[in-house]
């Protein structure tokens, strides 16, 4: 997997960022942006309403992308827009989260990440210490300020899950782009929460869950118009593609479909596997490549795709990365390169 330290300023860090992957990200944006016909008078519309509204919340985030364009040698407008595919165009709703605690380890934390077979392409390591906050390691799209997991300096860890929500926020920022900075601005998974809670999305409802350094493990479950958490009972949490909490369900979008159905049936496979004692990196290991009726953890399906597994450890600081199916690939484990202190020396 290809890897970028990142350092500095946004700017400075777009630099840096669109140099690395100068040759993945123009195929990336006809990906994701292009070859989906962003280019319509709506798509026009959604755009800059997302660069506003992104200007308004995370500033930041517009002048990393400017110098990822420049690096990369590719048009801002559709650099942006790739960015904001989700929210121009909605995506599938897939991928799973675990944390099991009382390891040896500590609590720990697995997400896989589904999606179409050809997107691991796309994805890289991600190293970026901010001139402003907090220092984070993690694995994202290149060419974007996305995250899809990881965990910083603080031991604060994130993984996702897209949920069908049915509500919408036009002053919202894409849901994306946000996660990144949950890391960089939160030392905890009340801080994240409480983050979370406070910032607009414009119509991409997840559930994020999030771990740290002391052992607790919550999902916040989180749309445009709502949010709400659930905390760990016990010793693990786990989430598939909807929500659990009363406050959510006005907002769930369930049309009963094969996506809704298989989120359901990966949850109740969860309950099951997750209730194996004491707890294990190994059983998580496990859990991350487990085929099984009704549905599959690691997905080889029509609907998706589990193209890369993660688990964070949180009091080690540490993200194992599956390049690929885990039921086909070693977990590889990796730490900061760099130490926050050296990076902004």
């Amino acid at each position: 997997m290809r890897q970028v330290v990142q350092s500095g300023t946004p700017h400075e860090m777009g630099l840096q960022h669109g140099a690395a992957f100068a040759d993945i990200i123009p195929v990336a944006v006809k990906r994701f942006a292009l070859d989906r016909g962003y280019d319509t008078p709506h798509g026009r519309r959604v755009l800059r309403r997302v660069e506003r509204n992104l200007n308004r919340v995370f500033p930041e985030s517009l002048e990393e992308l400017h110098a990822i364009a420049a690096a990369a040698n590719i048009n801002y407008d559709d650099l942006l827009a790739y960015n904001a595919c989700q929210e121009i165009g909605r995506s599938r709703v897939e991928c799973t989260n675990v944390a099991l605690a009382a390891t040896d380890h500590g609590t720990i934390h697995f997400k896989s990440n589904d999606v179409d077979a050809d997107m691991k392409q796309f994805h890289v390591l991600q190293e970026t210490h901010p001139d402003r906050g907090l220092a984070s390691l993690g694995v994202n799209y290149a060419g974007t300020t996305w995250l899809n997991a990881g965990v910083n300096e603080a031991g604060l860890t994130y993984g996702g899950s897209s949920i069908p929500n049915n509500d919408s926020d036009a002053d919202g920022i894409p849901a994306n782009t946000f996660l990144r900075y949950l890391l960089q601005y939160a030392d905890s998974v009340d801080a994240a929460a409480d983050l979370a809670a406070a910032t607009p999305i414009m119509n991409h409802g997840l559930n994020l869950m999030l771990t740290d350094a002391t052992g607790a493990a919550i999902v916040a479950e989180k749309s445009s118009t709502r949010s709400a958490v659930r905390r760990m009972d016990g010793h693990t949490i786990w989430n598939t593609n909807h929500f659990l909490t009363e406050e959510m369900q006005p907002v769930l979008k369930n049309d009963g479909g094969p996506a809704a159905q298989n989120s359901r049936d990966r949850f109740t496979v969860l309950e099951r596997l997750t209730a194996e004692q004491p707890h294990s990196l190994d059983q998580l290991m496990r859990i991350a490549r487990t085929h099984t009726k009704p549905a599959d953890i690691c997905r080889h399906d029509e609907l998706a795709h589990s193209i890369m597994g993660y688990i964070m450890i949180a009091r080690e600081r540490k993200l194992l990365v599956s390049f690929g199916y885990p039921c086909e690939n070693e977990f590889e484990a990796f730490t900061f390169a760099e130490t926050p202190a050296a990076a902004g020396a």
